[in-house]
């Protein structure tokens, strides 16, 4: 038995060398005063840590993405949320369309999708003012991290069996609406949680559809990491400052919502022919 469990070690020691190497080396870099032809830094500072979080650009970059991705989530759960719980307990034709909604992202590039949306706003006099606002910019990353909270709620309320949960609900005297906000969500509360996480996260580090709709004029903090990395005069070690930085705030939220979720297991992919 030990020796048919030493392949299996072996196996998960080499993959998590190769999920944490390239970590590592952004953060030694973050941290080096110098690195040349080395294994290793020929230095170690803060100042990178200190000098990037002092400069207003970055700042401003920060909380662009921060309030960006967090208005992307609340948009996200308020288009999905009731048109799911729909789906489950009334028509299951609004989970087939939303499913296949869920594909074009993967379908169509990022850039193409950008394009796409900026080309639609101004192609009528209405729209043409939100051309190349910050609105679009929302609308956009809304459509690109549609299937990733999608699919996590929708494992959820499969597990959950929200059907009978609102059954249950109408035969108490529960209306639809109050039992999606009293039954329902409580219930499918570590799906929620999981694909909020998911969306924040491509929100938070998607690039093309902030730099095609806006430029520079809305600057988010990947649209600056790539500046920064262009320009001669640029700060590359602030770039592993920022990554390392959104690499500990995104594994913090989602320690904190593996402990909200108390160790329950979650089906994270869709189920649709569970219509009953």
């Amino acid at each position: 038995m030990r020796r048919l469990d030493a392949p299996r070690w072996v196996l998960l020691g080499l993959w998590a060398a190769f999920l944490a190497l390239p970590v590592a080396a952004t953060l030694l870099y973050s941290l080096a005063t110098v690195w040349r032809g080395r294994a290793l830094p020929d230095g170690y500072t803060l100042a990178w840590w200190l000098n990037t979080f002092s400069e207003p650009r970055v700042v401003s970059a920060l909380l662009r993405s921060g309030w960006l991705a967090a208005v992307t989530v609340v948009v996200v759960a308020v288009v999905v949320l009731p048109a799911l719980y729909w789906g489950h307990i009334r028509n299951p034709r609004i989970r087939t369309v939303m499913q296949l909604c869920a594909l074009l992202p993967f379908a169509l590039p990022f850039v193409v999708l950008a394009y796409g949306i900026k080309r639609l706003a101004g192609a009528s006099e209405f729209t043409q003012p939100w051309e190349s606002s910050p609105l679009l910019v929302v609308l956009g990353h809304v459509a690109l991290a549609f299937p990733f909270f999608l699919w996590p709620v929708d494992g959820a309320m499969s597990a959950a069996g929200v059907r009978q949960l609102s059954e249950a609900a109408e035969t108490s005297g529960a209306s639809p609406l109050s039992t999606l906000f009293r039954v329902v969500i409580p219930n499918i509360r570590t799906g929620i949680l999981t694909g909020a996480i998911l969306t924040f996260a491509t929100s938070f580090g998607e690039y093309s559809i902030a730099r095609v709709i806006t430029g520079s004029s809305f600057e988010t903090l990947p649209v600056w990491q790539v500046a920064a990395l262009q320009d001669t005069r640029g700060n590359p070690n602030g770039v592993a400052v920022m990554a390392i930085f959104t690499f500990l705030l995104m594994f913090v939220v989602s320690v904190l919502i593996a402990r909200t979720g108390r160790g329950q297991p979650l089906r994270l992919l869709p189920a649709i022919g569970n219509t009953r």
